[in-house]
């Protein structure tokens, strides 16, 4: 549940600007040297190229997938946190965070049949 919140709501929609140090074609486009780039991790996890259904939330999608890897080291698919040498040093605490945010909310949480209707 917690990767497929960050998936669709990412705690930045950009994250810190690059500058590029050559010319670089990407997708045909030039990306002259010395041009600062912006990645929008948003879209980036709203890409139906790479997501099936991407508007949906589906946490069941991160179960199937072993390979998935919220770091970048394998395959970037999505970047809440950015990825590489500019991940932010706090991913590992604000994961811990979100995971005993969604305990405490699945302890607290009590289910109770409504009142005149048949189940």
């Amino acid at each position: 549940m917690v990767l497929e919140g960050l998936r669709l709501h990412p705690p930045g929609h950009f994250v810190l600007p690059h500058k590029v140090n050559e010319d670089v074609v990407m997708n045909g486009y030039l990306v002259p040297k010395n041009w600062t780039v912006n990645f929008m991790v948003a879209e980036m996890g709203r890409d139906p190229r790479v997501w099936e259904d991407p508007m949906e939330f589906k946490p069941e999608r991160f179960l199937n997938d072993k390979t998935f890897d919220i770091i970048g080291s394998k395959e970037i698919k999505m970047m809440p946190f950015g990825v590489g040498r500019r991940i932010c040093p706090g991913y590992k605490l604000a994961l811990l965070h979100l995971e005993y945010f969604v305990a405490n909310l699945v302890l607290e949480f009590q289910l109770e049949a409504s009142r005149g209707r048949a189940c």
